[in-house]
């Protein structure tokens, strides 16, 4: 089968299309055939090598988490799908991952897809809205009437952030530049603010939660002036020092996502009711992979970034 994969890690020139091998797979997982494969900043990080001397990889490694397809063939433990069923998925980062035509997965982190959205919508969704949720409401205990900052509203993680928390009745205050704020206004933000001519922290006050959906500029540390005393502050990249957040009485948490089946279909009832939109960036084809990651590291996505691997 046709992979995009990476020898060794390095610059977007080491991600390359060549055959690999068909992945095997055990009696809990279930064989996707891949029509769409979501691209997110991680799958960069991977790339470049951020990863590489905790064991987590093995090379050569196909990359990208996020899939929307049809399963191709079962375990012999899995009962809850069919030949041919629509799915999408967010896989685990330790294995190899779906810029191929093929993807074996464990059958319980797989989801029917939402019937309204294409292959490709599909395969934007998993990984960043399923960081989106367990930022705003397994860490960060967001509940209906709250005021929340998020910051990169036009990013894919933070589009889902807002669009979840409004769902949730909380008042959402969000960040992009002011090219992207119809677009961000159109997500659900109640106040926009421009972070590239003002200052957040002279802006805001007194929120329950911040999450950074985005690192650099000192964002982590200047959001803890922010935030109300027992209140959350969750980032999505940025360390800093616990000490420092205790000063503010603030609960940080720097947020590792997990892949979680139940999550995404808690997402998948928010898609179908229609209080989540999902919005395509730009779609690539599998050969296309490096202009992807390009797309990516450039910073000037709104949206999601999906290769289709199999055209609609």
């Amino acid at each position: 089968m046709k992979a995009a994969l990476i020898q060794s890690y390095g610059d977007i020139n080491n991600l390359i299309q060549q055959e690999t091998q068909m992945p095997e797979i055990s009696p809990t997982q279930v064989l996707i055939k891949v029509h769409a494969a979501g691209v997110n900043p991680v799958d960069g990080y991977i790339r470049s090598g951020m990863f590489a001397d905790t064991g987590t990889h093995t090379l050569p490694l196909t990359l990208g988490w996020d899939a929307a397809g049809t399963i191709d063939a079962k375990g012999a433990q899995v009962s809850d799908f069919n030949i041919g069923d629509e799915v999408f998925v967010f896989a685990a980062f330790e294995k190899n991952g779906a810029y191929a035509e093929y993807l074996a997965v464990e059958a319980d982190l797989v989801v029917i897809k939402p019937k309204q959205l294409s292959f490709a919508e599909s395969a934007a969704v998993p990984l960043a809205a399923v960081t989106a949720w367990q930022a705003l409401f397994s860490e960060g205990k967001l509940q209906a009437g709250q005021r929340v900052l998020i910051h990169n509203t036009s990013g894919g993680v933070g589009s889902f952030a807002v669009q979840m928390a409004k769902a949730a009745g909380a008042y959402v205050i969000g960040t992009a530049s002011e090219k992207n704020k119809q677009f961000v206004k159109s997500l659900g933000v109640d106040q926009f603010i421009d972070y590239q001519t003002e200052k957040f922290e002279d802006k805001v006050a007194d929120v329950d939660m911040v999450f950074a959906a985005v690192g650099g500029n000192d964002i982590v540390a200047r959001s803890l002036k922010v935030i109300k005393p027992g209140g959350h502050l969750i980032s999505a990249l940025d360390e800093i020092d616990n000490s420092l957040a205790e000063q503010h009485q603030v609960n940080f948490l720097r947020i590792w996502v997990e892949p979680n089946g139940q999550h995404l279909k808690q997402i998948k009832k928010l898609i179908e009711n229609k209080k989540i939109v999902v919005n395509l960036d730009s779609v690539f084809s599998l050969a296309e992979a490096q202009q992807a990651h390009a797309r990516s590291e450039s910073k000037r996505a709104v949206g999601k970034i999906v290769l289709q691997v199999v055209a609609e």
